[in-house]
This record gives C-alpha cells, sequence and structure tokens, in this order.
C-alpha cells in the first residue's frame, strides 16, 4: 500500500484575496472574464458551490437550466450519503496511494464509481496500481443510471466523450441525479479533492 502524500503547504483567505489580484481593479473590482486563481480559491474555502459550478460551467450555454436547478438543491455536501463516502474511503485505502495515477481525474472517476452499492460491485474490479481499466466493469444488466455514470468516469479518467453536452442537458437521457454526481465529479476533476469542502456558500469572504 502506498504511503499518504504529505503537503504542508496549503492556501488560506489571506492570500488567496481578490484584491491581490492582477486582475482586480481598485474602482471597478475584477477584470477578468473567468477567476484565474478559481482552484487555489476553492482550496482556501472562499468559494462556495454557487460560483465553483458556475466558472466551471461558463461555457455551456446549454446546461443553464438545469445547472440553476442543480444549485438551487445544492444540500451543502457532494456526497449522496455517509455510505457513498465510505466506499469512496475504502476504495482510496485499498488502492493505496501513488502519485502518478491520483489525479484529480482519478478521484473524479472514483467518485461516480462508489456513488451507489451496484455501480460499486460492477466496476470495482476496474482499479488496479496504475489507473482503471474499464474494460473489466459488468455491463450486463446494469440500469441506464448506472451506465450514465459508467461511461461519464470513463469520459473524465480517459478523455473520452461518450456523453456529450446535449445529453446532459437532456433530463431523458441522464435523470435528475445522474446529473448531479457528474456535475460534482466535473468539479473533483477540476480542483482535486478540495471540492469536497465546497458549501452553499463560502466560509470565508474573498473580498
Amino acid at each position: 500500500m502506498g504511503k499518504t502524500p504529505i503537503r504542508s503547504f496549503k492556501y488560506t483567505p489571506d492570500e488567496v484575496r481578490c484584491e491581490l489580484c492582477t486582475e482586480y481593479a481598485k474602482k471597478t473590482g475584477c477584470t477578468a472574464k473567468g477567476c484565474p486563481w478559481l482552484a487555489e480559491r476553492v482550496e482556501a474555502g472562499v468559494v462556495g458551490y454557487k460560483e465553483a459550478v458556475t466558472e466551471s460551467f461558463a461555457q455551456s450555454p446549454l446546461l443553464s437550466i438545469r445547472l440553476g436547478f442543480q444549485v438551487r438543491r445544492f444540500s451543502g455536501s457532494l456526497w449522496e450519503n455517509e455510505d457513498h463516502s465510505r466506499r469512496m474511503d475504502y476504495m482510496k485505502a485499498v488502492m493505496g496511494f501513488r502519485r502518478k495515477r491520483d489525479t484529480p481525474k482519478y478521484y473524479a472517476a472514483m467518485y461516480l464509481l462508489t456513488s451507489n452499492r451496484d455501480i460499486f460491485e460492477r466496476t470495482q474490479n476496474c482499479f488496479h496500481r496504475t489507473g482503471i481499466d474499464f474494460q473489466k466493469a459488468r455491463l450486463r444488466g446494469i440500469s441506464p443510471h448506472n451506465y450514465s455514470l459508467l461511461i461519464a468516469a470513463k469520459d473524465l479518467f480517459c478523455g473520452d466523450k461518450g456523453i456529450t453536452q446535449e445529453d446532459m442537458a437532456d433530463p431523458d437521457v441522464i435523470d435528475s441525479k445522474a446529473f448531479r454526481l457528474i456535475v460534482n465529479a466535473i468539479l473533483i476533476a477540476r480542483f482535486g479533492l478540495a471540492a469536497f469542502s465546497l458549501r452553499e456558500t463560502a466560509a470565508h469572504p474573498a473580498r
């Protein structure tokens, strides 16, 4: 089992204040079209869930309606329930730590593949020391919901495009629970495990 990584440095709210950014103007405020330091601000706990979603899907007008509903219904946690959290913690412990493998995209896929017991049992054997082998997933009898999660996990980890924006925008293709999980997984793929600290509103105002 690999060793747990040691990282002593972590951004603090004072270090990511907007006034310190080169894109910030004293009279007009932020002049950037998108925050260039969003990941660092997420880590510092000064970004709420709404801002993280809005910034991450700024180029996705097709999804605006579903994303707005998703933000309004956010429970305050990325987890589906405690069992979801326990399954992912279990997989992290079993697989250990490998620096080259354990990227934000790896954890985003693991988040989806541990979200319920059925998909976990179908894909548990896909995880290995260097990554995820999706060809080992058991597909017979899989539900449309879990198939969507499987394809989304593969997209995130492998860079595939099995699910399009049009698919995501259509509730008949991607159900509401799958949509929520995939959106959250995309946040994990962008911000890493720091995404799990996202709350409805930022804990500490950045300005």
